[in-house]
């Protein structure tokens, strides 16, 4: 009986404080968060255009480092990003942070909408979408200013010399496993099922295996076209050898 009432009153703390949190929330903060989940953008988006990402897909809004939640996302926590001033390793300027959404807008053109990286206007994202996504990064960070971090956006050659070390570890097969189902499942389902990624393991193995091994790593390191590129700290250089050594054993397997 005891236990029962204890988890009872906890259970109304929580959902008290849930409660007072929804309550202090703007209602532009809360336009924000439905658009942080939302792959359509609050239907701003060309459906011919839309890749089926969300903001959410990449990026947590809670404190990862506190609170992880087994996932290994591409970005950063969007906690603290109203406090660093600039984004996309200073692509997004002071001058335009409020207004691209703290480097939202840039993830608005190019993954949600396919928009080469080159041809991206990082404040083309609505002005009042923008607002609302600025917003909701300013409730849930409070004070906080989140993950202290360097990006470093390495171009088709630093990625290959990347991915030419990494190719000289070796990986393990069943660490990767655990590591593809945190990093690379949300858009490849399986290895060997496609999704918003490609098939990773197709029906007919590549002609030359490490090479396509290689290209993954590489890949993984440099991003793509509609792929976000992971960096070291979210990745490690020894976990991209333990996934692609996964994906080998799988098309060894699949043969």
């Amino acid at each position: 009986m005891y236990r029962i009432v204890v988890f009872g009153l906890t259970a109304l703390l929580t959902l008290s404080l849930v409660t007072i949190t929804n309550a202090e929330m703007s209602e532009k903060a809360k336009m924000g968060r439905e658009l942080f989940s939302d792959p359509s953008f609050g239907g701003t988006l060309d459906p011919g255009k839309a890749s089926g990402l969300s903001c959410s897909d990449c990026h947590a809004d809670f404190d990862e480092a506190t609170n992880p939640d087994g996932r290994i996302r591409a970005g950063h926590s969007i906690v603290g990003v109203p406090h660093r001033g600039t984004a996309k390793g200073g692509m997004i300027t002071a001058d335009i942070f409020e207004r691209a959404a703290g480097g939202g807008g840039f993830c608005y053109q190019h993954f949600l909408q396919k928009i080469p990286s080159d041809k991206v206007d990082p404040i083309a994202i609505p002005e009042e979408q923008a607002a609302a996504l600025m917003a909701y990064f300013a409730h849930v960070s409070g004070d906080n200013k989140g993950p202290q971090f360097q990006i470093t956006m390495l171009d088709k050659d630093a990625a290959s010399a990347a991915a030419d070390k990494i190719m000289e570890m070796k990986g393990d097969t069943q660490k990767g496993w655990k590591l593809y189902g945190q990093a690379c499942n949300v858009c490849h389902p399986t290895a060997k099922k496609a999704g918003i990624g490609s098939q990773l393991v197709k029906r007919r193995p590549p002609r030359d295996l490490e090479k396509r091994k290689h290209h993954i790593a590489a890949y993984v390191r440099k991003g793509g076209f509609t792929m976000p590129f992971f960096s070291e700290d979210r990745l490690s250089d020894q976990d991209i050898a333990d996934i692609v050594a996964f994906i080998g054993k799988l098309v060894e397997e699949n043969k």
